[in-house]
Order: C-alpha cells, then sequence, then structure tokens
C-alpha cells in the first residue's frame, strides 16, 4: 500500500511541476485557459483595462459571477458549452447555450474602450487570435464571446477587445529551440497559439476553464467582487443618460412644436379637411381621372417632410424617380396614413396629407423619422393601373 501511495504521490509531484513548467514564464497578470476537445487555447486577459468584461468573462467561467439566472447560480458557466457559430477565415463564438446567438447569463453590461493618450484604441481586431465580446448591439454584453481567425477591423469600437490567444511557457521554450531566426520565431508563435482555434468547428466543445493568476496583483482580482462593482457604475451611468437624454428629447420637442407651428401654418392646414381617423388632406389639385384602388399599380410623384418642415425624401430630388406600388401588396405594406388618403384620389390629381404619428411610423424613432413625428406627404398620381 505504501509502495501505491508513493507512485501516486511521486505522479501528482510531476503533475504539479509540469503546470508550474507550463505558465512559468508568463508575465504578472489574469490569464484563461479553454480547455476543448481538439486541445487548449491560452488566453491573456487585459484586466487592468477592461476589467469590467475580463471580470464578467472570469467569473462566468469559476462559476463565482452572482448576476447569473438561478439554472446557472454557483456553476462554470462555459463547462459542457459548444462553439455554436464558426465562420471559416471569421471568427469562433461561443457562450450561449441557446445556440441561437442571441442567448444570455441573466443580464446585459456595458462596453469597454480604453483609449490612448491621443484618443486611439487600446485594442483593436488586428490580428487572428484576438478574443471580444460577441453582442446585440452597444451595451449588450452577456456571455458570448468569440476568437478572431485574422484581422477584423471593422469590428474596431463596436466589440470590446478583452484578451488575446498567447502560447504557454513549454511551447515558447520548444519553439525558440528549433527557431533562432526573428522572423521564423514569430510565424512559428503565431501557429502554434492559432492551431487549436483553427482546428474548432462547429458544435466542438469547451470541457473546463482554468483561471490563471501570476502574481500578487493578479491573485487580488476578485473577478465576482470586481464585476458587482463595475457593473454597478454601468448601471448608474445608463440612469444618468436616461435622465440626460430626456432632458435633451424635452428640449428638442419644444423647438420642434414651434417650427411644426409655423411650417403647418404656411402648408395650409388649416384649410385641410379632418377625417375619422386624426387624418387631414388638403386637395390641390381635382381630375375626373380614374380612381385609387387597392388591387391596381399606382405611379405617383411625392416629397415627404417631418411636421417640422424638414424634408425627408422627395421623387424630385436629384437620381429620384417615381414611386410605383400597389397598396395591397402585402410585402411592400405602405403606412396607415398614407394609404388612407391615396385612396381618396384619382388619376392626375394632387393633394397634401398632413398624417399624425400614430397613423405615420409610430411612437418610436424609426430611420430619419423622430420618435412621434408627424409627417406631410406631397402626392401627385400619375398613373392608376398599367
Amino acid at each position: 500500500m505504501k509502495k501505491y501511495l508513493s507512485i501516486f504521490s511521486l505522479f501528482v509531484l510531476i503533475i504539479s511541476c509540469s503546470t508550474k513548467e507550463k505558465y512559468k514564464n508568463l508575465k504578472e497578470g489574469v490569464y484563461a485557459e479553454i480547455q476543448t476537445n481538439k486541445g487548449d487555447i491560452l488566453l491573456e486577459l487585459y484586466s487592468k483595462d477592461v476589467p469590467m468584461t475580463v471580470a464578467n468573462f472570469v467569473s462566468l467561467a469559476d462559476g463565482s459571477n452572482t448576476k447569473v439566472t438561478d439554472s446557472f447560480a454557483g456553476k462554470p458557466y462555459y463547462n459542457g458549452i459548444r462553439f455554436h457559430r464558426v465562420v471559416p477565415n471569421f471568427i469562433i463564438q461561443v457562450g450561449d447555450h441557446t445556440e441561437t446567438s442571441t442567448g444570455n447569463p441573466g443580464y446585459v453590461f456595458g462596453d469597454e474602450f480604453p483609449k490612448d493618450s491621443v484618443g486611439n484604441l487600446l485594442y483593436k481586431h488586428n490580428d487572428g487570435g484576438i478574443v471580444s465580446m460577441a453582442n446585440g448591439g452597444p451595451d449588450g454584453n452577456g456571455s458570448q464571446i468569440f476568437i478572431t481567425h485574422r484581422p477584423i477591423p471593422h469590428l474596431d469600437g463596436k466589440h470590446t477587445v478583452f484578451g488575446k490567444t498567447i502560447v504557454n511557457s513549454t511551447q515558447l521554450k520548444k519553439i525558440k529551440k528549433k527557431f533562432s531566426d526573428s522572423l521564423a520565431l514569430s510565424k512559428a508563435i503565431d501557429s502554434a497559439r492559432m492551431a487549436v482555434i483553427n482546428k474548432i468547428a462547429q458544435f466542438d466543445t469547451i470541457r473546463n476553464i482554468k483561471i490563471i493568476k501570476i502574481g500578487a496583483e493578479a491573485e487580488n482580482f476578485n473577478a465576482s467582487k470586481v464585476f458587482n462593482q463595475e457593473f454597478a457604475k454601468f448601471e448608474k451611468a445608463k440612469k444618468e443618460k436616461l435622465v440626460e437624454q430626456s432632458k435633451l428629447d424635452e428640449k428638442r420637442y419644444a423647438v420642434y412644436l414651434e417650427k411644426k407651428k409655423a411650417f403647418l401654418a404656411k402648408m395650409n392646414e388649416d384649410k385641410a379637411t379632418k377625417t375619422n381617423s386624426g387624418l387631414r388632406i388638403l386637395k390641390l389639385k381635382s381630375t375626373k381621372g380614374t380612381k385609387v384602388v387597392e388591387n391596381k399599380k399606382v405611379t405617383v410623384d411625392y416629397t415627404i417632410y417631418v411636421a417640422d418642415g424638414q424634408k425627408i425624401q422627395s421623387t424630385f430630388d436629384k437620381g429620384g424617380q417615381n414611386l410605383v406600388f400597389q397598396l395591397n401588396d402585402k410585402a411592400k405594406p405602405m403606412i396607415t396614413g398614407f394609404k388612407e388618403g391615396v385612396l381618396t384620389l384619382r388619376e392626375g390629381e394632387k393633394a397634401r396629407f398632413f398624417i399624425p404619428y400614430y397613423l405615420a411610423f409610430g411612437e418610436q424613432k424609426y430611420g430619419p423619422f423622430p420618435a412621434k413625428a408627424d409627417v406631410v406627404f406631397e402626392v401627385e398620381v400619375l398613373k392608376v393601373g398599367k
């Protein structure tokens, strides 16, 4: 029995020494080793410059994150998860248990884009092996991450970079023995750190993520605590931004109302006929031409304004073309107010529609139209039918 214990102790010692050797020459900082079914990927994490993002990743990986939904509480979030999205020569993506690219851990948090003294981004998608947050838009980060196959500069400033793949000390030692030329050495290191990433295919699996902390500062990096602190700052800033935005919107709306009053007076809204829906129609030209109906093609010239006088679009603009449509075409629906108004017209007639926002683009901002934007359509029917 003593003999077996001695052998077991020796085995543990060998493993321990091997592990220490593996990370021996890493500089001080926080690292993560992603252990997959295709091999291990070692990441250097930028905990000093992007603390919230790194703390999020680390606390999810080690199961200490306190903001996850109950089903993930106390569990290493990434263990057993699959790479649900792999795009060759682009990225590998992981972190969504639903495998739909829409899943999150039960919360979202903000972007971090640290800059240098002259305002340039510290971290960019400028190489293969860059580790970054996948998101559904600004401040929409959760648990999904991706690693690049190559430089992807158009992602800079849109996705938070929080690490990069590196080689471990054992790998580096072997490579240095083989290559002395600096260029050849650099290529060999890049090849080694990208080896597993380039092997990952869709639905390959993360078995475990090991967090490595080198140095006293890294050892004191309490991911759960740091994330909660940074998340609280993010939530506070978000609320303050909403309050400030609300004040700005109030000022803009006051100016909008003044301009709207002047523009509608200029466009003779007071002479328009109001329908039951709230639409106002001012006939500018009358004919006895063919009536507009839902099941026939209609060709028109038009100009559309926001009700404060801002012109959005016109068929008379440079490069503009007549608008051809059919009102019962479900693939190209028209706004309710326009549809109601144009159904009152005949071929050759011209009118001005004063459309309230609820018959136009609604309460939310839509393209160039502000939230709750009343619009003015000036329309001339050129042809009804083919």
